[in-house]
């Protein structure tokens, strides 16, 4: 049995499709790594403060303290202090005291132990292995004002959201909706019409946070900027399927910032 240690993007995507003897994949990155796929005859586990995206058919085990962000029709086994977080079609196993956040009417989740679901959807599923595990059902509150508050933004006439843009300040390059968001402008939308639909045409989108925006977009050179926004210039999505996410119609640039919002001087 053979083992191979990764610590980026590049090195998990430049592993071959199959292994020649059962393969130990182990992540230990300080930066998120999305994982695509399950390659043939080998495992995946995150270790450590590992931060990991599951897609497709892929299978993670999370183990110590790291965390997995499950879509599509992943697997996830998650042990010790991990957290997950439960999208569309994905199914969640969860050991000793692991916490799951389950968003999606389609995601299963199994507890064992002192494993805790938190549940954002009303048609998830939910077994419990052990009287000690607890599932705990979470009311989502309605409107702008719910969702400023579920996502720990303090309530004030202007508010600061974030956005992930190209090396160049670019969005949408090469479409008619191509924008440019120069720090210090002011970028306003010419045909806002943010009800229509969560994602698509007739608005900006903008995250609570920058590191929810490599969701949506994450090319090389890719850089995070911070929105000063008016919070009559936002709308929210009933039952969104990006709870992180909100429309916005004008905002000022302020800075760029790192994933975690911290301003990036020149």
């Amino acid at each position: 049995m053979k083992t191979i240690i990764v610590k980026t993007q590049v090195e998990i995507d430049d592993l071959p499709e199959k292994f020649n003897e059962f393969t130990f994949i182990e992540i230990r990155a300080s930066q998120r790594i999305t994982v695509y796929k399950a390659r043939e005859n080998s495992s995946v586990e995150a270790w450590g403060n590992s931060s990991v995206v599951a897609r497709g058919n892929s299978s993670v085990e999370a183990r110590e303290n790291s965390r997995v962000v499950a879509w599509g029709n992943s697997r996830v086994v998650a042990r010790e202090n991990s957290s997950v977080e439960a999208w569309e079609n994905s199914s969640v196993v969860a050991r000793e005291n692991v916490g799951v956040h389950l968003q999606s009417d389609f995601a299963s989740v199994i507890l064992f132990m002192y494993s805790v679901c938190w549940v954002f959807s009303k048609k998830a599923k939910v077994e419990k292995k052990s009287d000690r595990a607890n599932v705990i059902f979470v009311e989502s509150l309605e409107g702008l004002d719910g969702w400023l508050e579920e996502n720990a933004i303090d309530q004030s006439e202007k508010i600061i959201l974030y956005k992930k843009v190209s090396k160049d300040f670019k969005t949408q390059e090469g479409t008619d909706n191509e924008t440019l968001w120069g720090v210090g402008s002011i970028v306003t939308h010419k045909n806002w019409n943010p009800k229509n639909s969560e994602c698509g045409e007739g608005k900006f989108h903008a995250c609570s946070r920058p590191y929810f925006c490599d969701e949506f977009r994450n090319n090389n050179g890719d850089k995070y900027i911070a929105i000063e926004i008016k919070k009559d210039d936002l709308y929210a999505w009933p039952n969104p399927v990006y709870p992180h996410k909100i429309a916005f119609r004008e905002g000022k640039v302020l800075y760029e910032c790192d994933k975690f919002g911290k301003e990036i001087k020149p």
